[in-house]
């Protein structure tokens, strides 16, 4: 009996490892759950992204914001061409404590590792950053996206002032960046 038995969960076994499923879909963009931060645009594919770190919200409600909004990005991997990502970095006083840049590098860095694994089409990411005014300090923030796996350009413009100002991959700002990059963000 025991033989018997045994006989049968091995043929089991193999039958189960036979099936040949079909691949899981991913969810459509529609179906995704909606978040404040997160616009999907249907017709052209692309993916726009607004955080703004200069709203009001103590360190743990920041971060529980960013965790949700994380893993809800993930879910727009398979269809989106493009991201528009718009950041309001916030101005980091002397005597505020370090963690607060801390936790905006760690989560800045958490984002562009759910991009890079998640978006398997991406062909452009449009960075631009809002900054109260021209300060390196609010700029720096944006040295975590040199880990970008996709081809990416940067921008910023100054609050209220319609001027958009590219940053070249080759300038000055994009070398100072490079430096907080690999101080702050590499691992």
């Amino acid at each position: 009996m025991l033989k018997i038995l045994s006989e049968v969960m091995a043929n089991k076994k193999t039958q189960a490892k036979k099936t040949n499923l079909p691949p899981i879909l991913p969810k459509p963009p529609s179906l995704v759950e909606e978040h404040d931060s997160l616009y999907w645009l249907e017709g052209t594919q692309s993916l726009q992204i607004t955080i703004a770190y200069n709203e009001d919200k103590t360190q743990e409600e920041t971060a529980a914001y960013m965790a949700t909004m994380i893993d809800r990005v993930g879910e727009y991997g398979p269809w989106a061409v493009k991201i528009d990502l718009l950041i309001h970095p916030r101005i980091i006083r002397r005597w505020e404590s370090l963690s607060i840049y801390t936790q905006h590098v760690s989560e800045m860095m958490a984002l562009v590792e759910k991009i890079n694994n998640s978006f398997t089409n991406l062909t452009h990411i449009n960075v631009r950053l809002e900054i109260d005014f021209s300060n390196f300090q609010q700029i720096k923030l944006a040295a975590c996206f040199l880990a970008f796996k996709a081809h990416w350009s940067l921008s910023y413009y100054i609050e209220d002032n319609p001027i958009l100002f590219e940053i070249s991959t080759q300038g000055y700002l994009m070398r100072r960046l490079r430096g907080v990059y690999h101080r702050d963000c590499k691992s």
